[in-house]
């Protein structure tokens, strides 16, 4: 009902329709409006949309791109329309995927075409104000669009394919297609829920961007070229050289962990003591494993209450790699048939002082959002191999900056390692018994084997392919750059070769 919300009311004629003026009114003007023949428009309530949203992005398998990085909300939007018989809502575009239920009352649904492939930016000639006409424009002329209109002329639309909702009727129409819709009966109701999924631009663009911040040269003002263009142009060449550098240096593991891509949302807490996540891995002791060039793992500070952390448990990180696994407690949490060796064993393995990290990947966007974050808990035994990995990889980003500041290139094992040395660090140094800790290694390794699955689940790190692992410095840089000049050349002496033919 109109008093669930503040809504918008816009008013509505017979064709041929003047431009909708939408005004924000409460609840109590909405319902004087409506009586009076306005047409209402209103959001759902926060709490519909979280439970609606994603389950339909999941079920179109829309994994990571569903959601928001940071806060995780899902994105999309549920909104309720309510109209009159010959109400008309004129020609225009959205960029949203849009699922419409018709409720009570019929509709007319007139589509066509729309000027480009997955729009950025809807076009909206059917509202009176043009305050966001200049962006609309913008976008939609940088993706090469049929025509420059920012509404076509009426004879393109007298071919459109039409349709007729009445109650219980479900219609899905795809973002960018112009579409025209007109009410046949009295109050009219139906419920639209908007997708705006996340693009390639977003995941890709992030993750260069977060490289780029990496850099001392990109980080540096852009200051002190006022009056100098010769001079300011010379340093823009030198940041793009910078720029494709560091771009070349991304790979398509380091964008898309495997647990982004799961269906379901990623755990937001992990016990790395009982985590199964990315049990498939094969991992030996020779293996080597690479760093991602977009993870970092941060020490959250000690001291934070227990009640203050449960109350932003999400059950989506369920099981063993919920909250309770985080601190230990509940025995439900943990599998096993309770006897006193299994127990024994239990505890040992979370016993001691434990350590709280979190884990971010891809969070270069003007928020710092991460498009992955996971809170790892871990205990005493793997506290040590937690931080050699922290010391390693921040060795090997300094490293590799030494070199590339040096005018180098960084060998290719800068950023990777091997499991056989991550198990020697793990190993406390004592002077107790070489027997002892002999009959303790494979338990150090099962534990060193677990936390690298984690990780590379996680996206942390990758492992190394035996064959067939591409380098990521000098050659493979320089033969990329090249390969891909090479295919320019070849895609214009095409383009020339089919103007001359025609």
């Amino acid at each position: 009902t109109p008093a669930a919300g503040p809504a918008a009311a816009a008013a509505g004629a017979m064709e041929p329709a003047p431009p909708l003026e939408s005004v924000a009114v409460d609840a109590e003007a909405a319902l004087v409006l409506a009586r009076a023949g306005a047409a209402l428009y209103f959001r759902a309530p926060e709490e519909l949309e979280d439970l609606l949203v994603p389950g339909l992005c999941n079920a179109l398998g829309a994994a990571f791109a569903g959601r928001y990085p940071g806060d995780g909300k899902p994105r999309g939007e549920i909104e309720t329309f309510i109209a009159g018989r010959g109400h008309v809502t004129g020609w225009h575009t959205d960029f949203q995927h849009n699922f419409t239920l018709q409720l009570r009352g019929s509709k007319t649904w007139r589509f066509k075409r729309g000027p480009v492939e997955h729009n950025i930016r809807a076009l909206t000639p059917h509202y009176r104000s043009r305050s966001n006409y200049e962006q609309q424009m913008k976008l939609h002329l940088t993706s090469n669009p049929s025509s420059v209109d920012f509404r076509p002329p009426d004879s393109f639309f007298e071919d459109a394919e039409e349709v007729t909702l009445s109650a219980g009727s479900m219609l899905y129409h795809p973002a960018g297609i112009w579409h025209h819709v007109e009410c046949l009966t009295d109050n009219s109701v139906s419920i639209n829920v908007s997708l705006s999924c996340a693009t390639w631009a977003d995941l890709v663009g992030d993750g260069i961007r977060q490289l780029l911040w990496a850099s001392p040269v990109l980080r540096a003002p852009a200051v002190g070229f006022a009056g100098e263009p010769a001079r300011a142009r010379r340093a823009a060449e030198a940041v793009l050289a910078e720029v494709r550098r560091r771009a070349n240096t991304l790979t398509a593991d380091d964008l898309l962990p495997p647990v982004l891509t799961e269906a379901e949302e990623p755990p937001r807490r992990v016990n790395v003591a009982t985590s199964r996540l990315g049990a498939a891995l094969a991992v030996r002791p020779g293996d080597r494993f690479r760093f991602s060039r977009l993870a970092v793992i941060l020490q959250l500070a000690p001291g934070r209450s227990r009640g203050k952390d449960s109350s932003s448990s999400s059950s989506a990180s369920g099981g063993s790699d919920g909250e309770a696994a985080d601190y230990g407690g509940g025995g439900s949490s943990t599998a096993g048939s309770g006897s006193v060796g299994e127990v024994g064993r239990r505890r040992a393995v979370g016993a001691g002082v434990r350590r709280v990290y979190a884990l971010h990947v891809n969070f270069g966007n003007e928020d710092v959002a991460s498009w992955l974050r996971v809170r790892l808990t871990v205990s005493q035994p793997f506290a040590a191999a937690i931080e050699w990995l922290r010391n390693r990889h921040l060795a090997a980003r300094r490293s590799e900056e030494a070199v590339a500041a040096a005018g180098g290139n960084p060998p290719p094992s800068t950023f990777t390692f091997s499991a056989r040395e991550l198990l020697a660090a793990a190993v406390p140094h004592s002077s107790g018994s070489g027997g002892s800790s002999g009959a303790r290694a494979p338990a150090r390794w099962t534990r060193v084997a677990r936390l690298l699955r984690v990780l590379c689940h996680c996206g942390y790190l990758q492992k190394v392919r035996a064959t067939g692992a591409r380098s990521l410095s000098g050659p493979h840089r320089s033969n990329g750059g090249q390969r891909a000049r090479d295919l320019v050349v070849r895609n214009q002496r095409h383009a020339a070769a089919r103007r001359s033919s025609d």
